[in-house]
């Protein structure tokens, strides 16, 4: 856990979203909560995340979305992660919470109809990007 990069959580606190205060300490490495000194709060690690409340390993839950987004089943993905198939739903209903509340404040204030959005598609499919993975080609 690197307090460097970590600031209070709490708007009320006059350090508020400030780095480098020296006013972050490590309150429970097993919990992965921090301490502000200046207003006496604890805060978790997740705190705004997609992992935030969630016990699960990290990696099993990214996997297990990354399942659904290829089209998997949940039962599929519930038999391969050893979970049960409403866990699942409730991961993939998480994710998709979190998305859209990343959408809403990432996308606002644009106005495009279908063709436009057509349009946008052709273009960045059509673009050379150089760290884009390209099939090998035949013959």
């Amino acid at each position: 856990m690197n307090l460097q990069q970590q600031w209070c959580d709490n708007s009320s606190c006059h350090e508020y979203q400030k780095l480098n205060c020296n006013n972050i300490q490590v309150h429970s490495y097993v919990q992965r909560r921090y301490y502000c000194r200046s207003c006496r709060r604890t805060f978790g690690f997740d705190q705004g995340t997609f992992f935030e409340g969630l016990r699960t390993n990290r990696q099993k839950l990214v996997d297990a979305v990354a399942m659904l987004v290829e089209r998997n089943s949940l039962r599929a993905v519930g038999r391969i992660k050893l979970s049960k198939p409403n866990t699942v739903l409730h991961w993939l209903d998480l994710a998709g919470q979190h998305a859209a509340a990343v959408s809403n404040l990432l996308i606002r204030d644009v106005h495009i109809d279908q063709a436009q959005i057509d349009e946008l598609y052709t273009f960045v499919k059509k673009r050379d990007f150089p760290h884009a993975v390209r099939p090998a080609r035949r013959g």
